[in-house]
């Protein structure tokens, strides 16, 4: 029966594959599409409609990033507000997938994949004036790998990075180590961002806050826990890869409002007192009450990168037992939790990456929900239930501690599920809840048992920001996983250079990750806005950030 119903459910994924295929290709031709949880809703927009200049588009988010500065960032928020606005990288992905010169005119990659030299456009400019030349790009990228300088998740963009060669005033010429077949897809990204080399040094910590770059926008504001404002860049003279238009956006400013708390943040886009929220950590009931308001529309794509999942800490009692990591697979009810409360904005996750990043659907097959096998797999482990509905083995009860992000709305609604599912079991599951920089502070140290991490990247080899032995400590191996064999087929990863032998390599890694329970597939995210009808032209990358620049205010 399970098998059957993975079946069906392979078919739904690809016929919904073919629908967005569908949408994609009419974005690509220049038509705006909703796609809602069941596919194709509506036009976004009429071909015919005039773009109008001017105005001020309120968008209310769940948090705000510690930083903007795209080489030290580790969180997602700070390249959909700064990435397709402020800052721009040598190559766009669009929203098919197919990767197309942006600050580069054009790219070559050398026989070997060691090799990538980058001809840069003569017509680039950051907002300070400083040209976009090949030493430029020699200065961004090693100022990431500097040890000197706390890079995020940009320094996992640039293993075995041996240097960039300037070979003219235009041409970049930058190397690795050995073949790194992720390069493209990672300088396509905002981790890889051009800063300028004039402005970013004297900054110090100000760049945290004004990330010089060359975009459509410039950052005008940032009040801490607050708002970020952008202002419309009117030196800006180029078409974006995406851009149906020449010159400046057609916005006077974006406001990125700080409204942690979803319920408020929903009234905020019904009022009108913002035009466009983020649903990322709203509960599903808040979906459907938005999709009734006709003066609101519903835009959802499906994010490429990891799978939502709760990583498990294989080094601290008693997650460092295999047992026990099994057990709590086995005991969390993922269905229920994103039928309940994400209904229609998640699907049920099976991979450590998403379906449409990594398709498998053998992965399907690991730890369906069973308490009994959970209860099994414990009292195997030596813990057996004891008084107050605890286990214990040799006087100690089974505690473990979980790490919950709460921005300051409360934690994620399925943390709680997830304790009560542990507490059920016999788990003394206690919940550490904490902003975030003390958040990821434990992640780093591995102080706590278990989290909740969703890594938006465009590339398979997120598995070694993840999963590599290497980046324990830091970006983002927070079940902190050491196995050297998984290490060894991440560096084949890096280094095939035939999209099949890629594909068998991630399928073997996932595979083993699983096996070996260092991390619970919760959910496949998705990027779900709702938008108020009057505003026009969002678009969005391959990695499902909004490019705002065509976005205008219809009247």
């Amino acid at each position: 029966m399970r098998m059957r119903w993975h079946s069906q459910q392979d078919r739904r994924t690809r016929r919904r594959a073919a629908v967005l295929a569908a949408l994609l290709a009419l974005a690509a031709a220049g038509a705006g599409v909703n796609v809602g949880p069941d596919g194709l809703r509506s036009a976004g927009w009429s071909a015919s409609a005039a773009p109008v200049r001017g105005g001020t588009l309120v968008v209310g988010l769940d948090s705000q990033p510690v930083t903007l500065d795209p080489h030290a960032s580790g969180a997602a928020i700070s390249y959909l507000i700064a990435g397709l606005q402020t800052t721009e990288s040598l190559v766009y992905q669009q929203p098919d997938g197919r990767l197309v010169p942006w600050l580069a005119e054009s790219y070559t990659v050398s026989p070997d994949g060691k090799t990538f030299t980058f001809v840069l456009r003569n017509d680039v400019t950051f907002t300070d004036g400083a040209p976009l030349n090949a030493e430029a790009v020699k200065w961004n990228l090693d100022r990431i790998v500097n040890p000197a300088f706390k890079a995020g998740g940009a320094l996992n963009a640039l293993v075995g990075y041996t240097g960039t060669t300037v070979v003219n005033d235009r041409t970049a010429r930058v190397t690795f180590k050995e073949p790194y077949a992720p390069f493209l897809a990672y300088a396509a990204v905002g981790v890889l961002a051009m800063l300028s080399p004039k402005t970013t040094p004297g900054q110090g910590a100000d760049v945290a806050k004004r990330p010089v770059g060359t975009g459509p926008f410039t950052v005008s504001e940032y009040v801490a826990q607050d708002h970020i404002t952008l202002v419309r860049n009117a030196a800006f003279n180029r078409r974006e890869p995406w851009s149906d238009h020449q010159g400046p956006p057609y916005l006077d400013r974006i406001v990125w409002r700080n409204i942690p708390e979803s319920n408020s943040r929903n009234v905020t886009v019904e009022t009108g007192e913002t035009q466009m929220i983020y649903l990322y950590s709203s509960p599903g009931s808040a979906l459907a009450q938005l999709q009734r308001n006709k003066a609101l529309r519903i835009e959802t794509r499906p994010f490429p990168g990891s799978s939502y999942f709760w990583w498990v800490n294989v080094k601290l009692p008693p997650t460092d037992n295999v047992q026990v990591r099994r057990a709590l697979s086995y005991a969390v009810n993922r269905a229920a939790i994103v039928g309940s409360v994400y209904k229609g904005l998640d699907e049920v996750g099976c991979g450590l990456l998403s379906r449409s990043m990594l398709n498998d659907p053998d992965a399907c097959s690991y730890y369906p929900h069973n308490p009994v096998k959970a209860a099994q797999l414990l009292d195997e482990a030596g813990w057996k239930m004891g008084p107050n509905n605890t286990r214990v083995k040799d006087g100690r009860p089974l505690s473990l501690v979980i790490n919950s992000l709460n921005y300051g709305g409360g934690n994620f609604p399925e943390v709680e599920l997830v304790q009560g599912q542990f507490l059920d079991l016999g788990i003394d599951a206690r919940i550490k809840s904490s902003a975030g920089p003390a958040w990821i502070e434990d992640n780093f140290r591995c102080a706590t048992n278990m989290g909740s991490i969703f890594l938006r990247t465009n590339e398979p080899d997120a598995l070694y920001a993840l999963f590599d032995s290497a980046t324990i400590g830091s970006n983002f191996n927070w079940s902190c996983y050491s196995n050297r064999e998984v290490d060894a087929l991440l560096e084949q990863g890096r280094a095939a250079l035939d999209p099949a032998k890629r594909r068998a390599i991630y399928l073997k890694i996932q595979h083993m990750l699983l096996d070996q329970a260092v991390a619970i597939p919760m959910m496949d995210k998705l990027s779900v806005w709702a938008i108020r009808d009057n505003v026009k032209n969002v678009k969005y990358n391959y990695s499902s950030y909004p490019a705002l620049s065509d976005t205008y205010i219809q009247k």
